[in-house]
């Protein structure tokens, strides 16, 4: 099933704008965050609540460093987690290291 915009990307990419459909969809997104940049924020900050992400990787998505992205994450209202309190958490946290 293809989306709404595959003729478009696929004629960026014919075009030779961009050499592939990936280029395209990450230029897009890089577009989209610079113009909306709290969604980026949003988007980092739901990650980092599921524990998807640690902080130190929330603070490289956001370009800041561990004590921005804590004061940042205070400000939002989010309880911050400093490290895995059960073996299963490390577990998770390493399959996500290994997988990004």
């Amino acid at each position: 099933m293809g989306t709404k915009h595959d003729w478009e990307i696929s004629q960026l990419v014919k075009a030779k704008i961009y050499p592939d459909a990936d280029a395209v969809m990450r230029s897009a997104i890089q577009a989209l965050f610079l113009l909306r940049p709290e969604q980026k924020l949003r988007m980092v900050i739901s990650a980092y609540t599921r524990g998807e992400i640690s902080l130190g990787k929330a603070a490289e998505l956001m370009g800041v460093c561990n004590e921005e992205m804590k004061e940042i994450l205070r400000q939002m209202g989010v309880k911050l987690h400093l490290g895995p309190r059960t073996i299963e958490e490390l577990r998770k946290e390493i399959e996500n290291f290994e997988s990004s």
